[in-house]
């Protein structure tokens, strides 16, 4: 499977056809399975091949410049670019292959063009996920394991040992299951007893967190709590503001803003989250909750300062 950008635009830009019996991944197609002439390719895979030429050019000039932010971009970029590719051609294998950045765990997967983190316990509130879009994913650090985590009750996400090897192996850090299994119950991971299933079942969230604890800690990396702002990969969630109620549910949208902000007053940075917002210039200026503030709190506080300075 190709792995660089340059590989990924080559294989794009070849010419593949739809017919009844032979659908190649690359131009699969949901509306043309069965066609009497060859069916040209998919004008989605035509449009990301020239984006792959642009993307090329654009990090051939930052890696000129030289600079390591530049070096830094450039390599955001390419890796950003196949991501999105394997996610349009069916692939994750990029994608598998980096730790969350909140919780240090390999249990990220693309959904909808953003890489999302399916371990429970990184979630800060039940069914809000942590998202990440590519280009964020490719810059940023991978986290640090917090140690081994236990559910509570009957988790939604058990699976067989044998089930969550294969799963955790896709991410390149293969453990065989004898070794998981014994992690595990040295964790002492609560199992299950399913009616049907042969084997005790575990939550995937539960063994992710004990998979990441021992490869940091056979790596020499300590498991520290892995302090991040609680806002990390929820952008979604942290700019839907007061202003833009009128274009969803206004109960919804006050919802939102509600558990932004609990989130916001349970966060170690909120003090310096909040005077970083209200600076003249600052980038959360125009909208989005931070510090605990939606923008239409935050220029009200500006303009009480303004008007008391003079």
């Amino acid at each position: 499977m190709p792995a660089s950008v340059e590989q990924w635009t080559a294989a794009l830009e070849q010419t593949y056809w739809t017919t009844g019996r032979r659908t190649d991944p690359l131009t699969a197609s949901r509306t043309a399975t069965r066609t009497e002439a060859p069916a040209p390719v998919s004008t989605s895979i035509l449009d990301k091949a020239s984006e792959g030429h642009d993307v090329i050019a654009r990090a051939a000039r930052l890696n000129r410049e030289g600079t390591p932010l530049a070096i830094r971009e450039a390599a955001a970029i390419r890796d950003a670019f196949v991501m999105e590719t394997e996610e349009l051609t069916g692939h994750t294998e990029t994608v598998r292959t980096r730790s969350c950045p909140a919780c240090g765990c390999f249990t990220l997967l693309p959904v909808k063009g953003k890489a999302q983190c399916i371990n429970r316990h990184c979630a800060p509130r039940p069914g809000l996920r942590r998202r990440w879009s590519y280009r964020d994913l490719a810059q940023a650090k991978p986290g640090t394991p917090r140690g081994a985590q236990r559910s509570t009750g009957y988790p939604a996400d058990l699976r067989s040992m044998s089930f969550i090897a294969d799963f955790l192996a896709q991410s390149g850090h293969q453990v065989p299951q004898p070794t998981l299994t014994r992690w595990a119950k040295l964790h002492n991971l609560p199992s299950h007893k399913v009616d049907g299933e042969r084997a005790h079942l575990y939550s995937l969230s539960d063994v992710a967190t004990v998979h990441a604890a021992q490869l940091a800690a056979r790596e020499g990396q300590l498991c520290g709590d892995g302090a991040r702002p609680a806002c990390s990969g929820l952008a979604d969630l942290f700019y839907n503001t007061d202003e833009q109620a009128g274009a969803m549910d206004q109960s919804l949208a006050r919802r939102r803003i509600e558990v932004a902000k609990d989130l916001c007053s349970e966060c170690p940075f909120i003090d310096p989250c909040r005077a970083a917002a209200l600076k003249p210039n600052s980038k959360h200026g125009q909208h989005g909750v931070a510090g605990g503030l939606t923008a239409r709190e935050r220029r009200d506080i500006k303009d009480r300062t303004g008007r008391n300075a003079r």
